[in-house]
């Protein structure tokens, strides 16, 4: 009898210990799986870009970039006249090395360039379309007038948004950045023919 006890005492302790195991297991398991189909699992999308820049600074860059580019084909109208070549060939070199700047910038604040943010927009200081068929379109002996003057609300577009971004930027090196091109711009400005 003693061993048959002993025998019915582990049968129980058994049963008691792998009911306790079977208990742990089911609850590191989580209760039982719904019946109800998942969702759809969305595709991986692109990583969010992460930027250190304020959204002023961004919107800053992004603008800037836009108006120096708009002004490249200006400048160029501008140096056909001999008068104005060397003044053309500076603004434009100057204008080329703020459009690096202004990129880098950009990039090392986890920005994206998107030239289409502005395009078309004829915003203060952007040279569009119209405004370049404008100064092809009068006489040869005007365009040099006509070109200054849409350089000089260029130019006075470009000072203001400098300015704005001194005043309401966050970003060291983007504020640094536009009191450069200020300072460029203003001289350009003070340089430019009277017509």
């Amino acid at each position: 009898m003693r061993g048959d006890a002993w025998r019915r005492a582990g049968a129980v302790g058994l049963v008691a210990v792998a009911a306790v195991v079977a208990l742990i297991l089911w609850a590191r398991s989580g209760p039982e799986p719904s019946r109800e189909p998942s969702p759809p699992v969305a595709a991986a999308s692109a990583p969010a870009v992460t930027s250190s820049l304020s959204p002023t600074d961004l919107a800053y860059l992004q603008l800037m970039i836009s108006l120096d580019d708009s002004a490249l084909p200006l400048l160029e109208i501008l140096a056909a006249d001999p008068a104005q070549a060397a003044f053309a060939k500076t603004a434009a070199d100057g204008h080329r090395a703020e459009l690096a700047e202004l990129r880098a910038a950009l990039v090392a604040g986890g920005g994206v360039e998107d030239s289409s943010i502005h395009a078309g927009h004829d915003l203060p200081g952007m040279v569009v379309d119209a405004d370049l068929a404008a100064v092809r379109a009068v006489p040869a002996a005007q365009r040099t007038a006509k070109a200054v003057e849409v350089l000089r609300e260029h130019l006075t577009g470009t000072t203001a948004l400098c300015t704005s971004e001194g005043r309401a930027g966050a970003d060291p090196a983007t504020k640094a950045a536009a009191a450069r091109i200020l300072d460029a711009h203003g001289k350009l400005l003070a340089a430019l023919p009277a017509m």
